[in-house]
């Protein structure tokens, strides 16, 4: 019998033994999910972690990752052969890298705040090694880069890790891109991209900076006679807001689902454009004919375009911010007929306007007809 409580305190020895080596395994698990979960709640990027498809869907959804490829353009032959995600990460086969390192882009716009320091964090690998550069820029002309770093890929996953601090008077809306062109045609892979803001205690003394320097604007030494793209209509209407929005897009809320607003046709004829319109919605914007423009902030333009339509009606146009809240700078009614006319208008540039303004001509609310454009100017006032 004295045998029988020696063997009752050896196994309660063991279970005791087990029960604290599977305490500090849980324990493990829960720090690893915590670190986890730290990480995805500062992260600013959506899909960070490849748990979703790649939406790429450039003009919907630029917040989301999109793919952007030369070749669709006719600047070069880069192009990609397939992509998607698989088992938490993104591959990218590239068909053709282009002749430049942006002829393929990888991207996601996301807002960030001047003066404040971030981390950028991303695992990546390549099935031949190769080069690619990682940026933050601004999503629109000149294409400022505020941050650019090129990585060497090997064929295994190995993390890359840097800072910056994004400058004063920066833009807030910027484009985070993975630059995939120029270098060999291979499939890339990318995994855990984390951007996130950081304090500079946190921040390695050789990424500081003492003072970054102020990122402001960049205009030509002088300003062209014309600051619209294509307003005499000596080629077609590229209508590609993502990608290109400097020249001229077409926006229907017939797409969204906001109203049946949609554009039947539109094109160039004999070098003068036209919209015809199926159906105008039920507010002056719900159908758009736009181009983004840069003015000066204070200097003072001349407007100027001829229109007519197919039966009279009016039309709206404006000078407008290209992101929330679409503030107004400038906006006109004007009165069109079966006849051409020259509507010319004058415009001063607040101080503390955006530089990139949408150039939008509303056609919604009235007559569903066909409107016709040449000849659309806007001119620094001499």
């Amino acid at each position: 019998m004295a045998r029988f409580p020696k063997l009752v305190l050896a196994l309660l020895t063991v279970f005791l033994l087990f029960s604290c080596q599977f305490q500090e395994k849980v324990e493990a698990v829960t720090t690893v999910a915590q670190q986890s979960s730290d990480v995805s709640s500062n992260s600013i990027l959506n899909n960070w972690n490849f748990r979703s498809n790649i939406k790429n869907d450039q003009a919907n959804a630029p917040f989301e990752w999109w793919i952007w490829e030369a070749a669709k353009y006719g600047v070069s032959d880069g192009k990609v052969d397939t992509y998607g995600v698989k088992d938490g990460y993104a591959f990218i086969k590239v068909a053709n890298p282009g002749t430049e390192t942006w002829h393929i882009q990888f991207n996601q716009w996301v807002k960030l705040k001047q003066k404040q320091y971030y981390l950028i964090s991303f695992r990546a690998k390549a099935d031949e090694p190769r080069k690619i550069n990682v940026k933050v820029l601004m999503n629109h002309d000149p294409w400022v880069s505020y941050f650019a770093e090129t990585v060497e890929l090997g064929k295994e996953w190995n993390t890359y890790t840097s800072y910056f601090k994004h400058p004063d008077k920066a833009d807030e809306t910027v484009n985070f891109c993975f630059e995939l062109g120029k270098e060999k045609a291979t499939t890339i892979y990318i995994a855990d991209v984390v951007l996130k803001p950081v304090d500079e205690s946190e921040v390695p003394e050789e990424f500081r900076e003492e003072q970054p320097e102020t990122v402001e604007y960049e205009f030509d030494e002088e300003e062209p006679d014309n600051l619209v793209n294509n307003g005499d209509f000596a080629y077609k209407i590229v209508n590609d807001q993502g990608s290109m929005p400097t020249e001229w897009w077409i926006w229907e809320a017939g797409k969204y689902g906001i109203s049946p607003a949609k554009v039947e046709s539109f094109g160039v004829e004999n070098g003068v454009g036209f919209v015809q319109l199926a159906n105008t919605g039920f507010e002056t914007w719900h159908v758009q004919f736009n181009q983004w423009v840069k003015l000066r902030k204070g200097n003072s333009y001349i407007i100027s375009f001829k229109a007519k339509a197919a039966e009279p009606r009016k039309i709206w146009v404006k000078l407008v911010q290209t992101g929330a809240p679409y503030g107004v700078y400038f906006s006109q009614e004007v009165d069109l007929t079966t006849e051409w006319q020259t509507f010319i208008f004058e415009h001063t540039h607040p101080n503390d306007a955006d530089p990139v303004v949408t150039l939008s001509f509303e056609l919604g609310k009235d007559k569903p007809t066909t409107v016709y454009f040449d000849d659309i100017s806007i001119s620094p006032k001499k």
